[in-house]
């Protein structure tokens, strides 16, 4: 984790300026912010990953640039996703909350990117020194709520199907409705996408060429096109 001073260099402060969050704010008061946060900021790799072991501070994680998986990782090694997050995107594509002191989470970069992990008492404890900072922030991610609850929302109701192949249709649906379009591209690898769906991996293609057989859909590696629509009514 680098020094957060890093954050108000160069190209840095034009991707904090553009950032949902601190929406309404000059470049002073982006300043004053981070200078009373303090946050950790952090630069990864293509496929580089960080570990969050149980313990540690709760943290508000919020991506500046590039995209992330985060995921929760189990006693026995075993990941769930929880979301694939970016920039450019909407506020609620963009943040995620560390809030269980144990559970392991682990962070993989899917393209070079750049995390601030804020303590969420930098926001929720009133400082006078920046409180209208404060309020102005406060405000932004009230209007990230609904997109997160909505996230949260689409994976219960994925994986409250009874099936794999229920839980597929389900998770194709959802995104055919997102992209207004029987043609679109998911955001998650099949290893990625089995864990979102909580199903095996090698059970998970079985039931991909299962519909691609019956004429259902048709895909090549994230690329998915439906083909009986029947299914997939998002007008």
């Amino acid at each position: 984790m680098n020094d957060y001073h890093e954050l108000l260099q160069g190209e840095n402060m034009d991707l904090l300026r553009a950032n949902p969050l601190l929406k309404g704010l000059t470049d002073g008061e982006i300043a004053l912010f981070l200078h009373h946060a303090a946050p950790d900021y952090m630069e990864l790799e293509p496929e580089q990953n960080i570990t969050i072991l149980p313990g540690g501070s709760r943290k508000i994680g919020l991506v500046i640039k590039g995209s992330v998986t985060v995921c929760t990782v189990d006693y026995s090694g075993a990941k769930t996703v929880l979301n694939v997050l970016y920039n450019p995107g909407s506020l609620g594509g963009m943040q995620f909350m560390i809030d269980r002191y144990n559970i392991v989470y682990e962070i993989t970069a899917n393209t070079a990117a750049q995390l601030v992990m804020l303590n969420p008492d930098s926001l929720l404890v009133a400082n006078p020194d920046i409180i209208l900072i404060q309020h102005r922030i406060l405000v932004n991610t009230m209007h990230s709520q609904r997109i997160l609850f909505q996230r949260v929302s689409e994976h219960l109701l994925c994986l409250s199907q009874k099936s794999i192949r229920g839980k597929l249709l389900r998770y194709l649906q959802l995104k055919s409705e997102a992209a207004q379009s029987y043609e679109f591209d998911i955001p998650l690898s099949r290893e990625d996408l089995a864990a979102y769906l909580a199903v095996d991996r090698a059970s998970l293609s079985r039931s991909l060429g299962e519909l691609k057989q019956e004429g259902i859909i048709e895909f090549r590696k994230n690329h998915f096109k439906i083909r009986d629509t029947k299914f997939f009514r998002y007008e």
